[in-house]
């Protein structure tokens, strides 16, 4: 069993509790205190987050689910700008998480 890390900093094997590709990101300083709560009410699916992609949960890049969501967010951000596009692509891809996510429980369960 590894050592619990604070958030954000690295575990001896080297991956992150959370993805900081940006340290010096404006988004991350906003967010990082209100992420931190939020990920650490989540530690039983920490795991999950460090996998590398495209390893589940990720979904592979040739995925025709993330392909039209990648599209449509496309038309929507010429339709109605950027935030539109990039809130409507980050809900839509939350939920088809969720869809798949219960899908595989299923079919792990045989039903």
């Amino acid at each position: 069993m590894r050592e619990q890390q604070a958030w954000g900093e690295p575990w001896n094997d080297g991956s992150m509790k959370f993805d900081e590709s940006a340290p010096d990101s404006p988004a991350l300083a906003e967010w990082r205190e209100r992420l931190a709560s939020y990920l650490d009410s989540q530690e039983s699916i920490e795991g999950l987050r460090s996998r590398q992609q495209p390893n589940p949960p990720w979904p592979e890049p040739d995925n025709p689910m993330l392909g039209y969501l990648l599209a449509r967010a496309a038309e929507i951000a010429e339709a109605e700008g950027l935030q539109a596009a990039i809130t409507w692509a980050a809900v839509h891809a939350w939920f088809e998480s969720a869809i798949e996510t219960r899908a595989a429980v299923i079919r792990d369960l045989g039903a």
